[in-house]
């Protein structure tokens, strides 16, 4: 089994990283750990090369790992750059045969979700597998 942990630099990418963690302890799987960066995200990094910004994002992923306590002995780590994340994780979880999907879900407001949806709901609403849509509890 393959699972893909689809975070970001918000306050769900801890959570994810854990629950991907339990899930693949249970069922024997190999996991991904991905994030993706928008076109509009680069442009914060103008002096930076697309290498260089993927190495960071890498590093960021890494950074996440250890705070969820996960050493990442066996986690691959993935960076990529597309204008769409959610297209990039949907086309990452189809090239590499991902059995499930694990992504935060990151609340925007009502009107937001309306006209552009959230990468969560569109992960899930393209997927070619499974996804496990991880909520803050409150």
């Amino acid at each position: 089994m393959k699972i893909l942990a689809a975070i970001d630099q918000s306050e769900y990418a801890v959570l994810v990283i854990r629950k991907a963690v339990e899930l693949a302890g249970r069922e024997g799987a190999d996991i991904t750990a991905m994030t993706v960066t928008s076109a509009q995200f680069n442009n914060l990094y103008q002096a930076d090369s697309l290498a260089d910004i993927l190495q960071k994002l890498r590093d960021g992923i890494q950074e996440t790992l250890s705070q969820a306590g996960v050493t990442n002995d066996g986690v691959k780590v993935v960076a990529a750059e597309n204008p769409s994340p959610a297209d990039a994780i949907v086309r990452y979880a189809e090239d590499n045969g991902v059995d499930l999907i694990v992504i935060g879900n990151k609340g925007s407001g009502a009107i937001e979700r309306f006209l552009i949806g959230s990468v969560s709901s569109q992960v899930v609403a393209h997927a070619p597998c499974s996804v496990l849509v991880v909520k803050k509890q409150q």
